[in-house]
This record gives C-alpha cells, structure tokens and sequence, in this order.
C-alpha cells in the first residue's frame, strides 16, 4: 500500500532503495537519537519492517515498523507494533515532511497493518522537536517515561491504529 500526502509517499523499502537509504544523513545532535541508517540496518531483523518516504523519485525519509515491539518493552500493549529509526534526512528537514510524514502515518498503518491495535514509539525528553511532531501527528503521550534508552528517559507516545478503529 502507498499513501501520499501533499507529495509524500510512504511505501515499503525496496532493495533498490539501500543506497539512497543508506545516504539518508541526520544532523549531529540528532545522532545520539536515531543513529546512522547504516547501523540500523545491519541489526534490523525479519520483525523489522522498513518502510521510505519519498517525494517524487527522491527517498527523503525512513523507519522501521517492528512487529515483535510489544515482545522487548514491558510499557507496550499486546499486539502493539512500534516505531523505530524515524528520520528525515538532514538536507530536507525545516520543510514541513516529518509533520507531513507523522499525520500520513495513521491512515497507512491502518491499512496495512489492520490486525494490530497500536504503535508506540519512545522520543528522549530532550528532543522537544520530536515529541511535537509525533504529537502533531496523533500520538498521545502516556504520563510514563522509559528510562532504559542510551541517550536518557524518554517519553512513551501511542496511537490507535487499525483493529482499534
């Protein structure tokens, strides 16, 4: 299933996609929360789904939906998938697509992953520009916080999605 909002596309990666994923760069002081997309991959697993954004022909964005989230974090609900990896990349950030990207995110999910009830997803307390987005884009924030991550506590956001409509 594809899903385009305002051009933005968000489609399952494709093996032709590595390499303009792998070029998908964050700034410095977003690193210590996302990584670099070539640490990502080499430890994504089969629960790991990858998904791009793309705008026209350009892959802009990347995640990871893991389907096995709820089996690692005691905070997740049963049949809860997660959100991992969320970058746009550094060149196309201030432009309005990671808000774009999270509000487009429901409707997608939805389709297709109907058989699950939500997503979660951790954001670090000191990545206030993160947590708006995500709350921008239909995520509410729990009141719990995770403090198992490597760079600090961080924020436990969730959002229905399909069974759950």
């Amino acid at each position: 299933m594809d899903l385009v909002v305002k051009h933005l596309e968000i489609r399952r990666m494709r093996d032709e996609d590595k390499p303009a994923v792998l070029a998908l760069q964050v700034h410095e002081e977003q690193v210590p929360y996302v990584g670099h997309t070539r640490d990502i991959l080499q430890v994504a697993s089969p629960n790991h789904h990858c998904h791009v954004l793309t705008l026209g022909e350009d892959v802009v964005g990347f995640f990871i939906i893991d389907v096995a989230y709820h089996q690692k974090f005691d905070f997740t609900l049963p049949d809860e998938l997660g959100l991992r990896a969320f970058l746009i990349d550094a060149g196309r950030q201030g432009q309005g697509l990671g808000k774009n990207a999270t509000r487009a995110l429901k409707p997608y999910l939805d389709e297709a992953y109907s058989d699950k009830s939500s997503i979660a997803l951790t954001v670090n307390c000191r990545n206030p520009a993160a947590y708006h987005c995500y709350i921008g884009g239909g995520f509410t924030d729990t009141g719990e916080q995770y403090l198992g991550g490597k760079a600090g506590p961080q924020y436990i956001l969730r959002m229905p999605v399909g069974a759950s409509l």
